[in-house]
């Protein structure tokens, strides 16, 4: 009796796990505490996955994945990332949850991401061959000019929302111009990259199966109509370059050049939208970091690498084991599910000095943010390009500016996104 009257008269209950799996998680922030404690105890994890609500037409169902091993150490999303004859992007695609049908299976890969070599090899090099950094540079000034336009615009308000009327204007702004399409039909882009990338936030896709099948059909419609019209009265630009271009005698098909340019309208959109996003709000909330920005020069690429590694816009990636592998001392077996969590690695202290820190100065950096291997991003040229032109742009203008509301997050698991940021002018 003494041993329990000396006990507390209450006891906390140990803390939930954090869910890494789950969208609604990340609504509040991407759980660093949760990815340092798996890179310290677990670098390679299994992780169940929750049930979520899908609904379409035929009605409302949950759906549960089967689970996958979470690699979240920078040495093992590399490792993985260096064998996709091991850990394949086309065995069940690159995304997160599964293929409903084999039908659906077929369809995703179509999709450059969720191709494994040699088809990936092909389509790869036809578009390396037109859309090469000294061809992204042939863009400079116009994406300089887009973002001091949008600069100006928003000066000229009170008010005003810095992921609508920057963050997104600015890629949006580009990709018309890079996609062939009248400057008035941008916010199509918007609209169906929030569809398909937002699936599950409630405020975009909602889980709607319909939704994100009609988002792909109308996007495709619009993408054949410029193939049509390119190969018809090819223009100088990229997008004719694209739609004609040809490796060992061959061209895209009317598919494969649909589901390149729908691939640019998602990334080229996205990646950059929340990048951009992420970067304003570290400047406008760390006091030091912007004081550190303003008191003295700094490169802007090599702050731009920093805010890549910070924010890590897209936070992951899968690949599926094609036979039994050892990976991080972990058994994994063939089928099973391996996601690359580089939101995880590009804070891993093996690496990064202290990598929660903001290091505008820090170099090397290698971060994983736009993957590695086969699969490393082919609009990275541009992407930095966009996020240089639009901190340049804004950079003169910190002092004055101040966030006047709550940040809304993205209810996401795939990209680590912001929603709404209203800014003001101080």
């Amino acid at each position: 009796m003494g041993a329990l009257k000396d006990m507390p008269a209450t006891q906390s209950a140990p803390p939930a796990p954090v869910d890494i799996a789950h969208p609604a998680t990340y609504a509040g922030g991407v759980p660093h505490e949760e990815f340092d404690r798996r890179r310290r105890e677990e670098p390679v994890g299994w992780v169940p996955e929750p049930a979520l609500w899908r609904h379409s037409s035929a009605g409302r169902i949950q759906q549960r994945g089967a689970g996958f091993w979470a690699a979240t150490t920078h040495e093992a999303v590399v490792e993985v990332s260096r064998q996709p004859e091991v850990f394949s992007s086309a065995l069940r695609g690159a995304f997160l949850h599964d293929p409903r049908t084999p039908a659906d299976l077929e369809f995703m890969r179509q999709l450059l991401v969720n191709m494994d070599a040699p088809q990936h090899v092909r389509i790869r090099r036809l578009v390396t061959s037109v859309f090469t950094p000294r061809a992204v540079r042939s863009l400079a000034d116009t994406v300089t000019r887009h973002a001091r336009d949008l600069i100006e615009a928003v000066r000229r308000r009170d008010t005003f929302d810095a992921v609508t009327d920057l963050a997104a204007e600015l890629p949006l702004l580009v990709l018309a111009d890079l996609l062939g399409m009248p400057r008035g039909d941008r916010h199509l882009l918007y609209r169906w990259s929030n569809n398909l990338v937002g699936f599950d936030d409630p405020e975009y896709g909602g889980g709607d199966v319909e939704v994100y099948r009609q988002t792909f059909a109308e996007a495709f419609q619009y993408a054949l109509a410029v193939a049509v019209r390119r190969r018809a009265a090819p223009r100088d630009d990229l997008i004719s370059l694209l739609a004609t271009a040809e490796v060992d005698g061959r061209r895209l098909t009317d598919r494969e050049f649909c589901q390149f340019w729908l691939l640019l309208v998602v990334a080229g959109n996205e990646t950059t939208r929340h990048l951009i996003s992420g970067a304003l709000h570290l400047l406008l909330h760390d006091q030091a970091l912007r004081r550190r920005w303003l008191g003295a020069p700094l490169s802007t690429a090599t702050a731009v690498d920093e805010f890549l590694r910070v924010v890590t816009p897209i936070m992951q990636f899968r690949r599926t084991a094609t036979r039994d592998a050892t990976l991080a001392g972990t058994k994994i077996a063939e089928g099973d599910k391996v996601v690359m969590f580089y939101v995880s690695a590009n804070r891993d202290a093996a690496v990064f000095a202290d990598p929660h820190q903001v290091d505008l100065e820090r170099a090397p950096n290698p971060h994983l943010s736009f993957g590695m291997g086969p699969h490393f991003c082919l609009g990275a040229h541009l992407a930095r390009m966009e996020m240089a032109a639009l901190l340049d742009a804004v950079v003169p203008h910190l002092p004055r500016l101040a966030t006047t509301g709550p940040v809304v997050r993205l209810e996401s698991n795939f990209v680590n996104g912001i929603k709404s940021m209203p800014v003001g002018w101080t």
